[in-house]
């Protein structure tokens, strides 16, 4: 039972949210927002930038991956022929995404992103509607 919760423990965090930190380009500011759950490719987020509370949706998509299959011979002077075969499959560690948020005020911002679901952390740039720049940074 206590192997099979240590086991369980890490899967119960999958689906936590996300903390964005919204960097200024201009000035250096930092402001902050958080997304909802992230068990899901796509989701709500919601950030305040200079007084504005903003809220949207965020969408991730991996890429990468691959399929392997191969095959063996051994061949040994006592043991005779041995055949073996194995596939193999590696999953995306990486991708991108965007963000898409409206504010209160009517602005709006549109971020691009990479995200890494090694680190669980990932970067980008936001471009908001008046023209100002931000970049992102995504922790979860």
């Amino acid at each position: 039972m206590k192997y099979f919760m240590m086991l369980l423990i890490p899967f119960l965090f999958v689906g936590c949210s996300a903390k964005l930190k919204f960097i200024d380009q201009q000035n250096g500011n930092a402001y902050y927002g958080e997304t909802g759950s992230t068990i899901r490719s796509n989701g709500n987020i919601a950030a305040t930038i200079e007084n504005e509370h903003y809220s949207g949706e965020w969408m991730y998509s991996a890429s990468g991956g691959g399929f392997t299959m191969s095959s063996m011979q051994i061949v040994g002077s006592t043991t005779g022929t041995a055949n073996g075969f194995g596939t193999g499959v590696t999953a995306p560690m990486s991708g991108n995404g965007l963000i898409t948020m409206k504010g209160d005020n009517n602005g709006y911002i549109r971020c691009i992103y990479n995200f890494s679901q090694w680190s669980d952390s990932g970067s980008g740039e936001c471009l908001r509607n008046d023209g100002k720049k931000f970049d992102v940074i995504i922790n979860r």
